[in-house]
C-alpha cells in the first residue's frame, strides 16, 4: 500500500490515509470474491493495487466533477477507487451482471461509500429520468468507444467529459483520433473528451 501511495504523490494525487484503509479493505474482499466469482482478472494484492493506480490515475489531468456514471463496473475499476477518492461526488455504477452487482453494493456497504448507487441493468435499460446530467461518464475495456459514447451521451450535461481506459485497440475503435490527441500512460490510453468535441 506504501508503493501506491508513492505512486500516486508522484502525479501529484493526495489522498488521506482512510482513503488507502479502504483501498486495503477493497482489495482483500475483491480477492475472496475473485475466488469464487471471478469478478476480474486481477490475482493478488499487487494487481489489484495496479488497478487502483490505473483508476486513479487520470486524476492528474481531468476537471474536477460534482456526478459519475460508470458503464459495466464489473470489479469495481475504474469506479470504486475513484468513489474511495472522491466522496463529495455522486458515482452511479452500471452493471449488468447480477454477481458483479452485488460485489459492488455490498463493498460500498463495507466501505461506508454513501456517494455510490449499483444499478444492476444494461446501459440501455437505464431510464433517462433516473440519472441524467452526469458531469463525467467513465468505462474501462467495455465496448467500441463510439458505440459507449452513442449509448451514454444523453445522459451527459452539456459541458460534461467522457472518460474512457483503453487499450491499443482504440487505435482501430476510433480511426480519426491520433493517439497524441488521448493521455497515454504504458500500454494504456486515457481517452478524455468533452462532450462538444465529439
Amino acid at each position: 500500500m506504501i508503493d501506491l501511495q508513492d505512486k500516486l504523490q508522484q502525479h501529484r494525487i493526495m489522498l488521506g490515509d482512510e482513503c488507502f484503509k479502504q483501498f486495503q479493505i477493497f482489495g482483500e474482499e475483491l480477492l475472496k470474491w475473485n475466488k469464487i466469482h471471478n469478478l476480474t482478472g486481477a490475482s493478488c494484492m499487487e494487481s489489484v493495487l495496479e488497478n487502483i493506480f490505473d483508476s486513479l490515475y487520470p486524476l492528474k489531468f481531468i476537471d474536477d466533477f460534482e456526478s459519475c456514471m460508470d458503464i459495466g463496473s464489473g470489479g469495481g475499476f475504474p469506479a470504486l477507487p475513484l468513489a474511495i477518492a472522491k466522496p463529495q461526488s455522486q458515482f452511479f455504477l452500471i452493471e449488468p451482471r447480477a454477481k458483479r452487482a452485488s460485489f459492488l453494493q455490498n463493498i460500498s456497504v463495507q466501505l461506508g461509500l454513501k456517494n455510490v448507487e449499483v444499478l444492476s441493468m444494461r446501459i440501455e435499460e437505464v431510464p433517462i429520468s433516473q440519472i441524467n446530467n452526469i458531469a463525467l461518464i467513465t468505462s474501462r475495456a467495455l465496448m467500441d468507444a463510439r458505440n459507449l459514447i452513442a449509448l451514454s451521451r444523453k445522459f451527459l450535461q452539456s459541458d460534461g467529459y467522457f472518460l474512457f481506459y483503453k487499450g491499443t485497440n482504440f487505435r482501430q475503435e476510433m480511426p480519426s483520433m491520433s493517439v497524441e490527441e488521448c493521455f497515454v500512460r504504458e500500454n494504456r490510453i486515457y481517452y478524455y473528451k468533452h462532450s462538444r468535441d465529439l
